[in-house]
């Protein structure tokens, strides 16, 4: 029997420390479309491994430096082992054009020409596109569906629905994928189902879920063909994925957690500019302030993807102290722990102060100076006798204390303290000062409202709004 190794995929996989349990959809960064599609390939009889093997010794060695070259999954068929389908996912159209032109693929080409027998490229619409972050396939299975014309946007909500919930629910079930031919065949699906190994695609065949999504597709459906391949070694490609760290109740409440999944980390990503860094750094801020400790915990791996290290993060937390109190801010020092003691990222992390018990003051007024302007000086030694000391306490723990440290700079402080106001609500006049420090230290408008629609899904909108009003006031400020 004829093995056949996807050897291409080995040097696409890219390691992230993620629990391979989690579900997470393929998608193009904003102001991108993904380009998708098929390739089937036919060797001349007896000729697919030569062919594999230039593949693997030319454009294998690009392909990792090609960061909008997404995955190149695929199998050789029992029906006949001269064809390969590859199912191919690119961060876009220039994106495929580049790995096209790689020197490389340009090699394949040329050595690949006189064993070919056949090629044949079918763009397809990308319709679900969900995978583990990491995993070995040793199974793959292939199906070409097509489905009523009146029942097309009903399938697609059921056929995303149960890829979603299988991918994160299942172990076996490594990566699952629909695309639908573009133009006036849009209801001829293909898929390809990647599995770890033969015994978990039986596995999730028989289960309860899968049988009661067959019982509801098949009513659907006007054909099915299912292609079985010879044995494969997919493995997985992390390049595109979207963490959703949002996902954990995508069982129990699937409807919910898609749709709601989508606005939060789709539509609001795509309508903002923010880096992913400071995205994450925003919501971190957010759930602290809105006291969504378990979304905190979820988040806080994606943020260290997104190359928030973990000084950054603590340094989060202990200034979200001075503006919630350690009541509030204990539950995530210690879920922040929990999570670096996971990834064995080494606690206590260095030491960040630069001042000292005796200039701490001082040191707190130059920094008020320094966001909110010189009429600030002297800060500590101003108000009435009764409530002296809180000036000298913003003065030399508020800003003395945690803005002075290493980890964050002005404008990163700033932002984070902006969410952590916005997001408790009931504090707009501090909100409103502290809209305008952002903008002294080039937080500008524009930004301010960038990071409210971004932390919009997890404090809603009457909080949002309130904090966009307060932002306009701080603007009219001369």
């Amino acid at each position: 029997m004829k093995i056949f190794a996807l050897m291409l995929s080995v040097f696409l996989c890219l390691s992230f420390l993620i629990s391979s349990a989690s579900a997470y959809p393929v998608f193009a960064p904003k102001g991108h479309k993904l380009k998708v599609h098929w390739a089937v390939v036919q060797s001349k009889p007896g000729k697919m491994d030569e062919i594999s093997a230039i593949g693997a010794r030319t454009v294998a060695k690009y392909t990792p430096g090609e960061k909008g070259s997404y995955s190149l999954y695929g199998a050789v068929a029992k029906e006949n082992e001269n064809i390969m389908r590859l199912l191919e996912i690119y961060e876009d159209e220039d994106a495929y054009q580049i790995h096209r032109n790689s020197e490389g693929f340009k090699q394949y080409i040329e050595e690949r020409a006189p064993i070919l027998e056949k090629l044949i490229i079918l763009p397809v619409d990308p319709v679900v596109l969900e995978q583990k972050a990491e995993g070995t396939g040793k199974f793959v299975s292939m199906t070409i569906v097509e489905v009523k014309p009146e029942n097309l946007e009903d399938f697609k909500a059921l056929i995303k629905q149960e890829m979603t919930r299988a991918v994160a629910d299942e172990a076996g079930v490594l990566g699952l994928f629909a695309t639908a031919e573009q133009g006036e065949k849009n209801y001829r699906f293909h898929t390809m189902e990647i599995y770890t190994d033969e015994d978990a695609h039986k596995k999730y065949l028989s289960s309860d879920k899968y049988q009661e999504y067959r019982k509801k597709a098949d009513k659907m459906l006007s054909s099915r063909k299912v292609f079985e391949n010879y044995p494969a070694n997919v493995i997985l490609s992390a390049k595109g994925l979207h963490r959703n760290f949002l996902s954990d109740f995508s069982a129990d409440d699937p409807e919910f957690a898609a749709f709601f999944s989508d606005f939060a980390l789709n539509e609001v990503v795509k309508e903002t500019k923010l880096d992913d860094r400071t995205r994450y750094m925003a919501i971190l801020a957010t759930l602290l302030g809105c006291q969504g400790a378990d979304n905190f915990k979820a988040a806080l791996p994606y943020a260290l993807d997104a190359k928030l290290t973990p000084v950054e993060v603590k340094e989060i937390i202990y200034q979200a102290t001075a503006y919630l109190g350690i009541g509030r801010t204990f539950p995530f020092l210690k879920a922040a722990n929990e999570v670096f003691r996971a990834k064995n990222i080494a606690l206590p992390l260095p030491e960040g102060s630069t001042t000292t018990p005796e200039n701490r003051i001082e040191k707190g007024n130059q920094s008020q100076v320094d966001i909110f302007g010189e009429g600030m000086k002297g800060f500590q030694n101003s108000g009435s006798e009764e409530t002296r000391h809180i000036n000298r306490w913003l003065a030399g723990n508020c800003f003395g204390d945690y803005y002075t440290r290493k980890g964050l700079n002005y404008r990163e402080r700033e932002m984070i303290t902006f969410c952590f106001i916005a997001a408790q609500g009931g504090c707009e006049p501090q909100l409103t000062a502290h809209a305008k420090g952002n903008m002294n230290v080039g937080n500008d408008k524009a930004f301010l409202i960038d990071v409210v629609s971004q932390c919009l899904p997890y404090i809603g909108y009457p909080r949002s709004l309130n904090a966009i009003t307060c932002i306009n006031k701080a603007a009219e400020v001369k």
